[in-house]
């Protein structure tokens, strides 16, 4: 009887010891250590109260770039009833090519000094950060290395609104919005401010 009863804590204790158990990854993006966030890096938080989908603008807005700002763009309407509570920015460098953000209404922030000097080096142009309401800068998402498409996939002009034509977007670019979505929906539903 005692056999019975201590057998599911000796093959738990095996498992633990052997490290046969592995727990799932729950989150897609990179976690942002140490702790960032808009004041630390003396800048104004453009959406207070709300989260923020960012995106680090590089100095040449090619292919990548383009998809980007469109996967910003539709990575916002898919959030459906949670749209109101995320805003999406743009975050500028002084040699950022800002060209291309004429055919999107973003809000464009322009990054501190402190930021440029002190915690630029932690991100690559083009990644997505997810931001707190709080102004605390959550989670990264890098370009994936996979994601640079072919030379002639470009934005099409689809009227008033530019969008991406659905077979140029990259796959890994698409992987990793879908990743940033799950993250961000779970996020949104634990969170009580915002």
């Amino acid at each position: 009887m005692l056999l019975i009863f201590s057998l599911p804590i000796v093959a738990a204790k095996l498992i633990l010891f052997f490290h046969w158990y592995h727990s799932g990854v729950t989150n897609y993006g990179v976690w942002i250590s140490p702790k960032m966030s808009y004041q630390s890096v003396n800048m104004v938080n453009p959406a207070a109260k709300l989260w923020q989908i960012g995106y680090i603008m590089p100095q040449k807005c090619l292919a990548v770039c383009q998809q980007q700002l469109a996967l910003l763009h539709q990575s916002h309407v898919a959030l459906g009833k949670d749209q109101p509570r995320v805003a999406t920015v743009i975050l500028v460098k002084p040699d950022s090519d800002k060209s291309a953000l004429s055919a999107w209404d973003y809000q464009q922030v322009a990054v501190s000094e402190t930021w440029l000097k002190n915690e630029s080096a932690q991100f690559s142009q083009q990644d997505f950060v997810v931001i707190d309401p709080l102004g605390d800068w959550v989670m990264r998402y890098p370009v994936p290395l996979n994601a640079h498409p072919k030379p002639s996939q470009n934005i099409i002009d689809s009227g008033q609104q530019l969008m991406m034509d659905t077979q140029t977007i990259s796959p890994a670019l698409s992987a990793s919005v879908k990743g940033l979505l799950g993250d961000l929906r779970k996020l949104l539903k634990l969170s009580r401010v915002g």
